[in-house]
């Protein structure tokens, strides 16, 4: 919830509005996923483009990308993916963040986005002016 918190703060201080804000957390299990998230949003008028803050651990925001390839997700997304210099099998905050070899790594969940043209954001700050460019 704090990354959430720290990327609305910047969006806010850039002018951009938020409609909705999910905190789905990162444990193993959650009541809603970021897929079901995205179903919810995927016909709305008035949501114009979605910020996803990810971590490492976890498939998620790989599960993610697979839905966007599948669906052709037609609103601008940038994506945000905490733990980048995180220490390899090595649990980090809660039981879902711990990699294991690449799986759930910060580096393969960036390389899930850059295969769909998701720009990742390397800090919380770079995501209004990413997604502002994505918005012209």
């Amino acid at each position: 919830g704090t990354l959430m918190y720290e990327v609305s703060y910047h969006l806010s201080r850039e002018g951009v509005g938020q409609r909705i804000a999910l905190g789905i957390g990162g444990d193993p299990i959650n009541g809603t996923n970021l897929i079901e998230a995205f179903e919810l949003i995927s016909d709305r008028d008035d949501v114009e483009s979605v910020v996803v803050v990810g971590e490492i651990g976890g498939d998620a925001e790989e599960s993610l990308v697979q839905y966007i390839e599948k669906t052709s997700f037609n609103k601008p997304v940038v994506a945000y993916v905490a733990g980048r210099s995180a220490p390899k099998e090595k649990r980090m905050g809660h039981a879902g963040a711990i990699v294991y070899g690449n799986y759930g790594s910060a580096e393969s969940k960036i390389s899930s986005f850059s295969r769909v043209n998701i720009p990742v954001a390397k800090r919380p700050a770079e995501v209004p002016r990413i997604l502002l460019k994505l918005m012209k």
